[in-house]
C-alpha cells in the first residue's frame, strides 16, 4: 500500500515508538520486561531526567559528607520520619497530575482516531456518487488529506508557504477551517448540479461538521493546560522534597547503599512530572506525543486507495516549516 509523504514537509513519517507494545509469544516475556532496562536510553523521558539525577547525586554526596564531617548535629534529621509523610502527600498530587495529563493525551488520540474514521466514511460515500467527475473526486480527496495535515500543523503552530490546491490563504488563516470551507463548497456545487440530493448533502454535512468538532476539541486541549498555580505548587513540592530527601537517610546506612535508593526515588518523582509535562500537550513532536505524522500518513494512504488518487500528485501542494520561536526559521524544502 502506498503511504505517501507529508503534504507539508514532503517527508515520510516514521511510525516507530520508543517502546514496542505489540504482543509477543510467551518465551519472549522476559525479554519484553527487560527491554525498558536494557534500552533505557530509548525512553524519551530518560533523555531529560538523567541530568536531574546527576545533580541529585552530587547534592546527596555533599549532604552525606556534611552530616558525617562538618555538621554532625544534622544527623538528628535522619532519624525523623517526616520524609515518609511528605512522600505520601506528594505521591497523591503526582497521581492526580499524571492522570489529568494522560486523560488529555488519550482524548487527543480518540479525536484523531475519529478523524481517520470520518475521512474513510466520507471517501467511501463520495466514491459511489453517480455523476461526480474524476477531477472532482480527486480534489475532494486532496482537500480531505490537506485537512488532516493542516490540522496537525495548526496544532503545532506551523504556517504554509504556498497556496493549498489553488486556495488563496491568508498568512493567519486557520488551515483546517479553510479546507472544511472548500469541502462545503464542493458539496453545494454537487447539489446545484444535481449530483447529490438533499438527503445525501445532509449526510456529507454531518461528516464535515464532525471534522470541525474534532478541530475545536483539539484546540481546547492545546489551549487549556492544567492550572498554573497547581503546576507551580506541585513543582515546588517536588523541589523541596528532593532537597530534603538526603537529610532523612538513616546515619547507619553507608553512602554506597543510600545513594541508589536516593536516585531511584528521585527518578520516579522527576520522571512522573516530566512525563505529565510532555503528554499534557499531546500534539507536539516529543517522543511521548501522539504520532500525528503516522496518523496523517495513514489517512493519506487510505484516501489515495479509496478514491484512486494519482499518487504523489498532491504531496507537494504546500509546505509549512515549523516556526519555533526559539530556533531559526527553517527554509522550505
Amino acid at each position: 500500500m502506498y503511504l505517501g509523504e507529508d503534504t507539508v514537509t514532503n517527508e515520510a513519517p516514521v511510525a516507530k515508538t520508543a517502546l514496542d507494545t505489540g504482543k509477543h509469544p510467551i518465551p519472549s516475556a522476559f525479554r519484553i520486561w527487560l527491554f525498558p532496562f536494557t534500552r533505557i536510553h530509548r525512553i524519551p523521558v530518560f533523555k531529560r531526567v538523567w541530568l536531574y539525577l546527576a545533580v541529585m547525586a552530587m547534592y546527596g554526596a555533599g549532604v552525606d559528607w556534611i552530616t558525617d564531617h562538618e555538621l554532625r548535629a544534622a544527623q538528628v534529621f535522619k532519624e525523623i520520619g517526616a520524609a515518609a509523610y511528605t512522600s505520601v502527600i506528594l505521591g497523591l498530587l503526582l497521581v492526580f497530575r499524571t492522570n489529568s495529563a494522560y486523560e488529555r493525551w488519550w482524548e487527543g488520540r480518540k479525536l484523531w482516531g475519529q478523524l481517520v474514521n470520518e475521512s474513510r466514511n466520507m471517501c467511501l460515500k463520495v466514491k459511489i456518487l453517480v455523476g461526480a467527475s474524476k477531477a472532482d473526486r480527486n480534489r475532494f480527496g486532496e482537500l480531505l488529506i490537506s485537512f488532516a495535515y493542516g490540522l496537525k500543523h495548526h496544532l503545532r503552530d506551523s504556517r504554509p508557504t504556498k497556496n493549498v490546491h489553488g486556495v488563496d490563504l491568508d498568512p493567519t488563516a486557520n488551515i483546517p477551517v479553510a479546507m472544511a470551507g472548500e469541502l462545503y463548497k464542493m458539496m453545494m456545487k454537487w447539489q446545484n448540479e444535481g449530483i447529490i440530493d438533499g438527503f445525501t448533502r445532509l449526510q456529507l454535512d454531518a461528516h464535515i461538521k464532525t471534522l470541525m468538532d474534532i478541530t475545536g476539541s483539539c484546540e481546547r486541549i492545546r489551549s487549556a493546560p492544567l492550572a498554573v498555580s497547581y503546576r507551580a505548587f506541585l513543582r515546588q513540592g517536588i523541589a523541596l522534597q528532593l532537597l530534603a530527601l538526603p537529610w532523612f537517610v538513616p546515619p547507619d546506612v553507608p553512602y554506597i547503599f543510600s545513594m541508589p535508593i536516593l536516585l531511584i526515588g528521585s527518578y520516579f518523582l522527576i520522571g512522573l512530572e516530566l512525563i505529565a509535562e510532555d503528554i499534557e500537550d499531546p500534539f507536539g513532536e516529543d517522543g511521548d506525543d501522539l504520532p500525528l505524522d503516522y496518523i496523517c500518513d495513514k489517512i493519506q494512504a487510505t484516501i489515495t486507495e479509496i478514491l484512486e488518487l494519482p499518487k504523489q500528485r498532491f504531496t507537494a501542494a504546500f509546505k509549512a516549516p515549523k516556526l519555533d520561536p526559539l530556533k531559526a526559521t527553517e527554509s522550505p524544502k
